[in-house]
């Protein structure tokens, strides 16, 4: 039976062991009707705890102790028809996002899944209203969105296809990177 908390847990290590995610960085998230199961503010994402997940109202205005980051969460969930929401912090894809506003595979497989996966620039990138505003009209282009400089969001119609593409998009980041393009 799906254990969604469970399933989260397992993504964030996942993040962590591919280098996806430092220490304390990402946050995760999946929606069940007007419930948003969310990782903790300040949680090591590669080593969750069932506490470290907790349960928000997508309609309330404070999240007590869920991800900071929960406002964009929020905003993906009541715009798109995302289901499921993971956040990282890759590092070749943000190096590559420093001076692009778009990234487009080179590679196969980064092209089956993507054809130009934009890039938010914002003045405030972490936690802020103006991301939260401006990137679910992002995902009708492409289900990962860059915030320069600072991570990728990715939604899924579950949780492991949501990694899939984050996984995926930084496959790609690298083979640009080694290729020089």
């Amino acid at each position: 039976m799906f254990n969604a908390r469970k399933e989260i847990a397992a993504i964030g290590q996942r993040l962590f062991a591919e280098k996806l995610n430092h220490s304390h960085s990402g946050n995760i998230s999946s929606r069940c009707g007007d419930s948003i199961l969310i990782t903790r503010t300040g949680s090591q994402t590669g080593y969750l705890q069932m506490d470290d997940i907790v349960e928000v109202n997508i309609h309330a205005s404070y999240a007590g102790r869920a991800s900071m980051e929960y406002p964009v969460h929020k905003a993906i969930y009541l715009s798109t028809d995302a289901k499921n929401i993971v956040h990282c912090h890759p590092p070749v894809t943000i190096a590559l996002s420093l001076d692009r506003d778009f990234i487009e595979p080179v590679d196969a497989e980064g092209r089956f899944y993507f054809r130009k996966i934009p890039i938010l620039s914002v003045d405030n990138a972490i936690a802020s209203d103006e991301v939260a505003a401006r990137i679910p009209e992002l995902f009708a282009e492409s289900p990962v969105v860059v915030v320069r400089g600072h991570g990728v969001f990715s939604i899924g119609r579950s949780l492991e296809e949501a990694y899939k593409f984050v996984s995926s998009l930084e496959a790609s980041a690298l083979i640009i990177w080694y290729s020089k393009r």
